[in-house]
């Protein structure tokens, strides 16, 4: 019989993972080969879904790495376009130092109020180093409903040499009708590398 120390890392990865009550499918990643403004997943094009089809979607950013120094990444939700989506969101930040130290607070600065520009999910990311990223996910429920806000949640982890910022947050977002893409970018500068995947997630 096989111990926990021969089988750690002899896994695969699936495109329809199941858990409790439902399963995860693997609509589209697309990976960074080199440096752009951004990355769209728009429902109906290049095979992505983003409507009612789904109950629940997960977007998964890996080692998203910036061509300048420390700027915020962003997710812009839209519908037709990214012009005209409104978030408010509650942000909580967490900083750990080459030093040891570690302070935690709010970040009233990406407390956006009825904010246009995308809201920042990580900020401060290095781009020192190849190693110099941030990675995290967002959760987001209904972006077919047409009779209410939408909303989505986020945690995020950008790593340096020297610190660590651990953002987490929640945002409202201020459209009635269907959400129906979605951008990931940086607030300066293109992105040179990295990985984003959507999931879909049906309860049966």
């Amino acid at each position: 019989m096989a111990n926990y120390k021969d089988i750690k890392f002899n896994f695969t990865a699936s495109s329809n993972a199941t858990g409790l009550g439902g399963a995860w499918t693997l609509i589209k990643t697309q990976t960074v080969s080199s440096s752009v403004a951004a990355i769209d997943f728009i429902h109906g094009t290049s095979s992505v879904v983003f409507d009612d089809t789904y109950e629940t979607y997960l977007i998964t950013c890996c080692n998203m790495h910036p061509a300048n120094q420390k700027p915020e990444l962003r997710f812009h939700p839209g519908d037709g376009d990214f012009t005209d989506s409104k978030t408010s969101c509650q942000w909580i930040q967490r900083m750990s130092y080459g030093d040891g130290s570690v302070t935690v607070g709010v970040d009233d600065t990406n407390d956006l109020q009825q904010g246009t520009g995308g809201q920042p999910v990580a900020i401060n990311v290095g781009n020192g180093n190849a190693t110099d990223s941030c990675s995290g996910h967002i959760y987001f429920h209904g972006p077919g409903e047409t009779d209410q806000y939408k909303n989505f949640i986020y945690d995020f982890i950008s790593v340096t040499p020297d610190e660590m910022e651990a953002c987490h947050g929640g945002s409202n977002i201020q459209i009635t009708g269907a959400v129906d893409r979605f951008r990931i970018d940086f607030s300066s500068g293109n992105i040179d590398a990295g990985s984003i995947s959507l999931y879909g997630f049906s309860e049966s």
